[in-house]
């Protein structure tokens, strides 16, 4: 009943976001600028995307390596298969479908995998806030329009604010994985007061993120890790840039920083829970981004479209052929991927305290009896 109950509310919010978006377009309009955009601009865009994907792979291979050996082909196809996830049943689902993707066709430990997922995902966060905090402060952008250079002040306020912010948490970051288990023990007698589900779920969270950051194990790891986190984020950066310009809006209207821009309102549009990849949300905020910029209504409607497609489109093809080709099911993973989280769960936070911690080979042979 919940899940069912979570899908509507998911539709419906897609559903408003999509009218929203689409209600006041003149759509003849936006078929032309679409059939008019510079295609080998968007091709280039493309291959741009497709390339994250391999550096997305090469990054895994660097966090996992400490933990298991694992081929770049089978990295690559788990990496696909858990976009093609994360366009249809949302991010919650990329996250336990891909390590699923992985522990069905490799002998990995389950909890691995997952935990060096966690990590790249906490790569990205920090990441994606750190490139938009510091392209707010240098925001270059010009209007006659008073409100406008108002907005703009705040906009900068609020890249200084989130600049500190994600300094703070990365410093807090580093802390939490030196003295997790004191942190956690600390955290714990202080949340003794909240309802037991909630202080269960909220250690436990910060439990599985204490883990995920020890795969970190030394500076040279880390070093390569962020290496990989930099380029991956600066060639979607371009890609956003390639797109803009595809539909000739010149740099004076959307200079890099203002690709950025883009590109930053659109990653917080696409964390709405919907269906396709964040469709609704996702465009309004590229939209309402790029219209803010000085860019025509029916002209930054066109550009989300496109930059949705460009985005979601190669990955949830490439996705759906591994899938189809190795006779697997997304909602399938998904089930192996939630068994298996859950699995580790108890065995990391056992009912009966007295009991013996299990050790690393008897938790993974429960999760691949779970895989059986």
């Amino acid at each position: 009943m919940k899940a069912k109950l979570r899908n509507f509310l998911s539709l419906l919010i897609g559903g408003l976001f999509v009218y929203w978006f689409a209600y006041k377009l003149n759509w003849q309009e936006v078929w032309l600028q679409v059939r008019a955009a510079n295609w080998a601009q968007l091709g280039l865009a493309l291959a741009l995307f497709i390339g994250t994907y391999f550096v997305r792979v090469l990054r895994w291979q660097t966090l996992i390596s400490p933990l298991a050996k694992t081929s770049l082909r089978a990295l690559f196809r788990a990496t696909v298969i858990g976009f093609s996830a994360l366009f249809i049943m949302g991010r919650a689902g990329e996250m336990i479908v891909r390590p699923a993707a992985l522990s069905v066709k490799e002998k990995i430990s389950p909890s691995a995998s997952y935990a060096t997922v966690m990590v790249e995902r906490v790569c990205d966060m920090v990441m994606v806030v750190v490139f938009f905090a510091v392209n707010l402060v240098f925001f270059e952008f010009t209007s006659n329009d008073v409100e406008a250079m108002q907005i703009l002040g705040w906009i900068k306020v609020t890249g200084v604010l989130l600049l500190i912010t994600a300094l703070a948490g990365i410093y807090g970051l580093s802390v939490f994985a030196r003295r997790g288990e004191t942190a956690l023990a600390y955290l714990e007698r202080k949340l003794q007061g909240l309802p037991t589900a909630i202080k269960k779920g909220t250690l436990s969270l910060l439990t599985q993120i204490s883990k995920s950051l020890s795969v970190l194990h030394d500076a040279k790891e880390l070093t390569i890790v962020v290496s990989y986190t930099i380029l991956l984020w600066l060639m979607v950066a371009v890609a956003h840039l390639l797109v803009v310009r595809a539909f000739g809006i010149p740099y004076k209207v959307v200079p890099f920083t203002g690709a950025v821009f883009v590109m930053g309102l659109s990653m917080l549009g696409s964390v709405v829970p919907t269906p396709g990849g964040a469709t609704g949300p996702f465009h309004t905020a590229s939209a309402a981004s790029l219209s803010f910029l000085g860019v025509e209504s029916n002209k930054a409607a066109s550009v989300a479209i496109i930059l949705h497609l460009v985005i979601f489109a190669p990955a949830t093809v490439f996705g759906l052929f591994y899938v189809i080709k190795d006779g697997l099911s997304l909602e399938k993973l998904k089930r192996l991927g939630e068994r298996q989280v859950e699995v580790v769960e108890q065995l990391n936070h056992p009912n009966q305290p007295q009991e013996q911690e299990p050790d690393a080979e008897q938790k993974d042979a429960k999760i691949a009896a779970v895989q059986r």
